[in-house]
């Protein structure tokens, strides 16, 4: 069980390293609202009927982490509609808020107030079954393009060699010859045509 301690709303890179609530995960942000939970585990109705709006009360409680950090899931971002910032902040911001939580036993300052593992489980299980499902279909695909393939036939490989290696010839005598001609041509206008400068 969670509640609400405190929030703020911050301005300026620099006081936004994190935010509860972003919309757009990649996006720079220079507004944020921070807001900070206290939480208890296994409380068994202990909050039932207690009202937190004197926010002096939430101090005499024992719990077992204050100052934890509130966000929508894991990531702290999402886009509409699946997270909604705006709704988010109104709902959770105001001081002694009481709601059900979830806690990261990794990072315990890390708290989400809704978790659905049925979803988790599914993108999951997609994340994994689509990139390898394709990958192997494209290895089969090219195991059977390869098998077949015809190998080119003997009867006209000697042909195809005799008719290349002419061509090949021709073109080199012609850049040999080209480039005699452009020697030629360039002695002769020398030694006919010698430069003023001697």
């Amino acid at each position: 069980m969670c509640v609400t301690k405190a929030s703020e709303v911050r301005f300026g890179q620099s006081n936004c390293s994190w935010s509860s609530c972003r919309e757009g995960c990649t996006k720079d942000i220079f507004k944020c609202t921070h807001i900070h939970v206290n939480y208890k585990r296994d409380t068994k109705g202990e909050f039932v009927g207690t009202n937190f709006t004197d926010e002096a009360l939430i101090d005499t409680i024992e719990w077992d982490l204050i100052n934890a950090r509130l966000y929508p899931n894991v990531k702290g971002c999402g886009y509409p509609p699946s997270v909604n910032c705006t709704d988010f902040n109104r709902n959770y911001s105001t001081p002694g808020r009481t709601f059900p939580c979830y806690y990261s036993k990794q990072t315990p300052v890390m708290v989400i107030n809704h978790l659905d593992l049925e979803t988790i489980k599914t993108d999951l299980l997609y994340a994994i079954i689509i990139p390898w499902g394709l990958f192997l279909v494209s290895i089969l695909y090219l195991l059977f393009t390869y098998v077949g393939m015809k190998k080119p036939e003997t009867e006209g490989d000697d042909t195809q060699e005799v008719i290349s290696a002419k061509a090949s010839k021709e073109a080199s005598n012609y850049s040999l010859r080209s480039i005699g001609k452009t020697i030629n041509h360039g002695m002769n206008k020398l030694m006919r045509d010698p430069d003023d400068k001697g």
